[in-house]
C-alpha cells in the first residue's frame, strides 16, 4: 500500500513538472532561445504574470528587445505575461550574412510563429513598433489570427516599396530620420537607389566604420521630439549597434530587390482582432500620415480600430512617455 501511495505521488509530480506554470509571476527579465523553422536562433525575454493575457513586443529597424525594457519591467506584469524577441539579425539573435535569409516575409512570419508556439502562448497581443510592424502583418498574412486577441501598431508602416510614387511606388509616409540615415547606417551610399547623395560611393568610404556610427548617432538622435537623457541615449546606441551593417542593407535594399514590393494593404482589410494605432506629431521617421491610412485600410475592411496621437512626441512614445504608454496599453489590453 505504502509503495502504491508513494508511486502515486511520484507519478502525480513528474505530471506537475512537465506542464507549465499556471501562475507565476517572473521577476526581472528572463532570457530563453527559440529555434526557427529555417535554423536559426531567436532571443526571447518574458517577464510579468506567466498565466496573463500575453503581449509579445516586436522591436523596429535596428533596435533590439531591450527597446520595450520600460514595459517589460512595469506594472503591466502584474496581469499581463511580456514577451519580446530580438528579430533575426539583431540583439542576440543569430544574424547570417546572406541576404536571402532577410528577403521573404515568410521567414519573419515564422520567427515570430516559433516564439507563440514555444511558449505556448494563445489570445495575444501583438505589439509591433516601426519596421516591426512588418514582421506583424507578415505574420497575420502567413498565420492567420486564431491565436490573435489584438494587434497594435507603433509608429509603423505598412509597406516595403522603394519606388517613388510617380514610378508606381505607394506614397511616401517615410521621413527623414530614414531617408538621410538609412544609407550610412547600412554601408550604402546615402539617398534612394541609385544616389550617392554623400560621396561615398565615389569615395570607397561607404563601410567605414565612423560613418556607420555618425549615421547611427544621428538616426537616433532623430526618433525623440525632444532629446533623450544621456543614459537612455547611451543605451539605444548600444543595442543599435548590435546590428550589422548587412543585415540592416539586407532589410532594406536586399529585401526590396529579392523579394520584391510588399504592400501589406490586403492584409490590413483582412484584420478582424481589434486595431490600437499610437503616434506621436514629431515623428521624424515614419510620418503620421501612415497609421491613418492604415486606420482607413482596417475599417474600409470591416474591422475595428481605434488610434490615440501624442502630441510632441517623436518616434518611440513607449520611450518618450512611459507612463501614457503603458496606461493607454493596459487599457487596451484589459478592454478585450
Amino acid at each position: 500500500m505504502k509503495r502504491s501511495i508513494l508511486m502515486a505521488a511520484v507519478s502525480a509530480l513528474a505530471t506537475m513538472l512537465a506542464l507549465p506554470a499556471q501562475s507565476e509571476r517572473l521577476q526581472g527579465l528572463v532570457p530563453s532561445t527559440v529555434a526557427s523553422p529555417d535554423g536559426l536562433t531567436i532571443a526571447v525575454v518574458e517577464s510579468g504574470e506567466t498565466s496573463g493575457r500575453p503581449i509579445l513586443f516586436v522591436h523596429g529597424f535596428s533596435q533590439s528587445a531591450a527597446a520595450w525594457r520600460r514595459q517589460m519591467l512595469s506594472d503591466l506584469g502584474d496581469t499581463h505575461h511580456m514577451i519580446a524577441l530580438d528579430l533575426r539579425g539583431h540583439g542576440y539573435s543569430s544574424k547570417p550574412d546572406a541576404p536571402e535569409r532577410y528577403a521573404a516575409s515568410k521567414l519573419w512570419a515564422d520567427d515570430i510563429a516559433a516564439v507563440i508556439d514555444a511558449k505556448g502562448l494563445n489570445d495575444v497581443v501583438l505589439v509591433g513598433w516601426s519596421y516591426g510592424g512588418l514582421p506583424v502583418l507578415d505574420y497575420v498574412r502567413e498565420h492567420g489570427q486564431d491565436k490573435l486577441s489584438a494587434l497594435v501598431f507603433v509608429a509603423t508602416g505598412y509597406n516595403l516599396d522603394l519606388r517613388p510614387p510617380e514610378a508606381g511606388g505607394p506614397e511616401l509616409v517615410l521621413g527623414p530620420g530614414v531617408l538621410e540615415n538609412t544609407g550610412p547606417m547600412a554601408g550604402i551610399p546615402a539617398g534612394p537607389p541609385g544616389a550617392d547623395l554623400d560621396g561615398c560611393g565615389a569615395a570607397g568610404t561607404c563601410d567605414a566604420f565612423e560613418r556607420q556610427l555618425a549615421g547611427t548617432k544621428r538616426f537616433l538622435d532623430m526618433v525623440p521630439g525632444e532629446p533623450l537623457a544621456g543614459d537612455l541615449a547611451a543605451e539605444a546606441l548600444a543595442y543599435n549597434m548590435q546590428t550589422p551593417t548587412y543585415v540592416r542593407r539586407a532589410m532594406v535594399i536586399d529585401r526590396f530587390e529579392l523579394g520584391g514590393p510588399l504592400d501589406h494593404s490586403p492584409t490590413l482589410g483582412e484584420v478582424r482582432v481589434p486595431v490600437l494605432f499610437i503616434h506621436g506629431t514629431k515623428d521624424q521617421h515614419v510620418l503620421p500620415r501612415s497609421t491613418e491610412i492604415m486606420q482607413e485600410l482596417v475599417d474600409a475592411g470591416g474591422g475595428t480600430s481605434s488610434r490615440i496621437i501624442y502630441d510632441g512626441i517623436g518616434h518611440a512614445p513607449f520611450i518618450e512617455d512611459v507612463a501614457r504608454f503603458n496606461r493607454d496599453l493596459g487599457s487596451f489590453v484589459s478592454s478585450l
